[in-house]
């Protein structure tokens, strides 16, 4: 009796440590090897420019919105930068608000498996206005605008100063690549 217990109590511990030791794998997002990234906000090259969907929050505070803006068109991780340079400079319609804080700055971008990694300033937390609500709204306006603009990705992990967190401003989890959440947008669909 007491050989089986120990047998079955050491087959638990193994299964437990390789369950654990699996999802620990799944669950780092770093890609592997040297990535190609966008750090600085050059127009992309083609010559091509496009329209797309902005999401800046409505003028209550209470959902996203959206704002078209044409934009220079190009190789991906360049325009995904690009796109979120605009997001970030605010909205051009008077009824529409600004969500992502001032001061914030894209470090870099790249994109690999269908996820775009977007690396900015520590002045996405530091410079929150703070809030459960504003904080979706600040992390879905960037979500949505580079998956809903961009078929060739499903994702987003958003990072500060290149390293994953946990939250921008304590509330919504971060740490993993991201779908967008289109059922934030005010209006009917």
């Amino acid at each position: 009796m007491k050989k089986t217990f120990v047998t079955i109590a050491a087959v638990l511990l193994l299964a437990a440590a390789l369950v654990i030791g699996f999802r620990l794998y799944i669950s780092w997002k770093a890609p592997e090897g040297p990535v190609p990234s966008v750090t600085r906000r050059e127009k992309p090259t083609t010559g091509e420019s496009r329209i797309i969907d902005l999401y800046f929050s409505d003028a209550d505070g209470r959902r996203l919105a959206l704002e078209a803006r044409e934009i220079p068109w190009g190789e991906t991780a360049a325009t995904v930068l690009w796109s979120v340079q605009e997001l970030i400079s605010g909205p051009g319609k008077r009824n529409l608000s600004a969500t992502i804080p001032g001061g914030v700055k894209v470090r870099s971008v790249f994109v690999r498996d269908r996820i775009a990694y977007v690396d900015l300033t520590s002045a996405v937390s530091s410079n929150h206005p703070g809030g459960s609500w504003s904080e979706l709204l600040t992390v879905y306006s960037l979500v949505n605008t580079i998956t809903e603009n961009f078929t060739e990705i499903d994702k987003v992990q958003l990072l500060i100063e290149g390293k994953e967190s946990e939250t921008l401003a304590g509330h919504i989890d971060i740490n993993r690549p991201l779908p967008g959440r289109i059922q934030l947008l005010a209006g009917d669909w």
